[in-house]
């Protein structure tokens, strides 16, 4: 997903001068800093670039990445300190047109399992998973904890790949073209001891939706709506569901791009909005933490930031495919959403009988689905945005 490096290494040392100053005043959880905007209630405060300590010109140089020809981009937002500073969309598409996920609906999941967990409904990470598909007592699989799945490294045999020339072994291929997606991803078969490999599995963040459903007595996506949406103002909202109306945990969560950012700023937040603490902020700094198994992925979250040098190394993302993304800096106090065009099935969020014959990727229907940039590079999108900066 990376290309060629090329920020200067001069922004990447004021980046780093930038953590090491941080104050106590100026950190997460602590008092905001000077011209921090009030959260969005629901609407958000669009400010200057140079009233929130940025550049325009810096600002336009990652939007006119974004929108080269090619790129597909749908639409761009850039908050810093609570304020948009920058926004940009394609012809046709503004702040209300939905936008699609994909995989983006992961780290969402990843909020939702540590609201439950908050709530006493789920334990914690720790939670075997028989307790929630007791199928699996008594098997290979009775060792695997919610933790693991998490972490993408559940041990379940997974192969994720998007090629349609895989249609007879993709896994995430099978998982769409089904409308028992639980099902589907619960009897995958046992391959490696659970939390010793990292493989990036839809099936296991799939698991989440049972997991959810079992242990709070509504579908995910209605906990959801109740527990996090509801309580950030994020609407509309519209989370897709398989042919027996589970939540597709592992994707498809459509919503505006100005939505989508609502979730990084309640990372950034430190799990507090407005005065709530809607999550707890142990669950931000364990869901944010390495894998033991790959140290460069989370609770369904990648930590972009410590897999590549070019940008501040704090910097974790909730990425899709077809180039779906919400970055989020703490010590910058930013959060950078990226959709791609996306055309919504105007009718039910059901994948009945598939997900794919509704939601296609990679422009594989025309007027319909997402579709993909030619090529992408965090570096070469978030570096001008970091060198934006002009008051560290």
């Amino acid at each position: 997903m990376n290309s060629p490096r090329f920020l200067p290494r001069l922004a990447l040392v004021l980046a780093a001068a930038s953590l090491a100053a941080c104050s106590d005043s100026d950190a997460p959880g602590g008092s905001p800093p000077s011209g921090t905007a009030p959260f969005p209630s629901p609407n958000w405060e669009v400010r200057t670039p140079e009233a929130q300590g940025m550049s325009k010109a810096g600002l336009d140089a990652a939007l006119d990445y974004a929108f080269q020809e090619g790129k597909n981009t749908q639409g761009v937002v850039v908050i810093r300190r609570r304020a948009i500073v920058a926004e940009r969309y394609e012809p046709g598409r503004d702040e209300r047109s939905f936008a699609g996920s994909w995989s983006v609906a992961k780290s969402f999941t990843s909020a939702v399992v540590g609201i439950a967990i908050g709530q006493g409904l789920i334990p914690s990470a720790d939670a075997p998973m028989t307790d929630y598909l007791p199928d699996w007592a008594g098997t290979p699989k009775a060792s695997i904890k919610l933790r693991h799945v998490l972490n993408m490294a559940s041990g379940l045999r997974w192969q994720e790949s998007y090629d349609p020339a895989t249609t007879t072994t993709s896994d995430v291929i099978g998982m769409v073209l089904t409308n028992d997606a639980l099902g589907y991803a619960a009897s995958r078969e046992v391959a490696n001891p659970p939390g010793t490999v990292f493989n990036y599995s839809s099936g296991d963040t799939m698991l989440v939706s049972g997991v959810l459903e079992r242990a709070t007595g509504k579908s995910a996506g209605e906990f959801a709506t109740a527990n996090l949406f509801t309580k950030i103002g994020m609407s509309p909202t519209d989370w897709w569901r398989d042919g027996h109306s589970r939540t597709l945990t592992y994707c498809c969560l459509d919503t505006p791009t100005r939505e989508f950012a609502k979730l990084g700023l309640l990372f950034l937040e430190r799990g507090q909005w407005a005065g709530t603490q809607v999550i707890a902020e142990s669950w931000i700094d364990e869901s944010t933490a390495p894998s033991p198994s790959f140290e460069g992925y989370g609770y369904f979250w990648w930590l972009i930031g410590r897999t590549n040098s070019n940008i501040p190394a704090d910097t974790y993302a909730a990425r899709g495919v077809d180039g779906q993304f919400i970055y989020v800096i703490p010590s910058l106090q930013i959060v950078v959403v990226r959709n791609g065009h996306y055309d919504k099935h105007p009718g039910d969020s059901l994948a009945d009988p598939n997900l794919v014959s509704v939601y296609p990727p990679s422009g594989l229907s025309e007027g319909r689905g997402t579709v993909p940039p030619n090529s992408w590079s965090d570096t070469d999108f978030i570096g001008p945005i970091v060198s934006a900066i002009t008051d560290r």
